[in-house]
C-alpha cells in the first residue's frame, strides 16, 4: 500500500464518520429499505465502535487517524524507515494497549492513564517484530522511542505522533551514517 493509498483509506472513514452522523436520516428517506442490511451495518458500526476510545467524539477517528500515521509515514520517510515506524505504530500501540488493559496494575507517574506493564509490552513486541526488518540497535531505537511517545501524555493522537517520531528520529539516525 502507498501512502497515497493509506490516506485515501484515511478519507473514506472520514466520510463513513459523517455518514454515521446521518443514517438515520437517509434512511427514513429511502424508497426501499433493507432491514437486514441495515441491522449488518449497524452491527459493523458498533464493532467498530467498541474499539474506539471513549474519549473520541468522531465516529472512526482512531481509524481515520491510524490510517493518516501509515501514509505520513510512507510519504515522508525512506520506505525501510516507514516500514518500521508503521509497525510500531501497529504492534507497539495495539500491544501496550492489550497488556496495559487486561494486565496493567503499575501506573506510570508521567501519564496516569498508562501503565508500565502496557509500555514494556509494546516495547518488547514492536522491538522483537521490527527485529526482523533492522539491527538490534535500530529496532531498540524504534521501539523505545514509539514507546516513549505513546506514554507521554501529549495532546496529539498516539497514532499519528508515534510513527512520525520514530520516523524523524530514525532519518536522523540514518543522516549520521547509521545503517538501518
Amino acid at each position: 500500500m502507498t501512502g497515497v493509498g493509506a490516506l485515501m483509506i484515511s478519507l473514506g472513514f472520514f466520510f463513513l464518520s459523517f455518514y454515521v452522523r446521518m443514517k438515520h436520516d437517509i434512511r427514513k428517506r429511502l424508497p426501499v429499505r433493507m432491514r437486514k442490511l441495515e441491522e449488518l451495518e449497524d452491527s459493523f458500526h458498533n464493532l467498530i465502535n467498541s474499539v474506539e476510545r471513549e474519549s473520541t467524539k468522531t465516529n472512526y477517528m482512531g481509524a481515520i487517524l491510524f490510517f493518516m500515521g501509515i501514509g505520513v509515514s510512507l510519504l515522508f520517510f525512506p520506505f525501510k524507515i516507514a516500514i518500521l515506524s508503521i509497525i510500531v505504530l501497529s504492534v507497539g500501540d495495539s500491544f501496550s494497549t492489550l497488556i496495559g488493559v487486561h494486565w496493567g496494575r503499575h501506573k506510570t507517574k508521567v501519564n496516569p492513564d498508562k501503565s508500565w506493564e502496557g509500555t514494556l509490552g509494546g516495547l518488547a513486541t514492536s522491538f522483537l517484530v521490527c527485529l526482523f526488518f533492522a539491527n538490534p540497535l535500530i529496532a531498540l531505537v524504534a521501539a523505545s522511542v514509539g514507546m516513549f511517545m505513546e506514554v507521554m501524555p501529549f495532546k496529539i493522537n498516539d497514532n499519528l505522533l508515534m510513527p512520525f517520531s520514530v520516523g524523524i528520529v530514525l532519518w536522523g539516525i540514518s543522516l549520521l551514517g547509521f545503517v538501518i
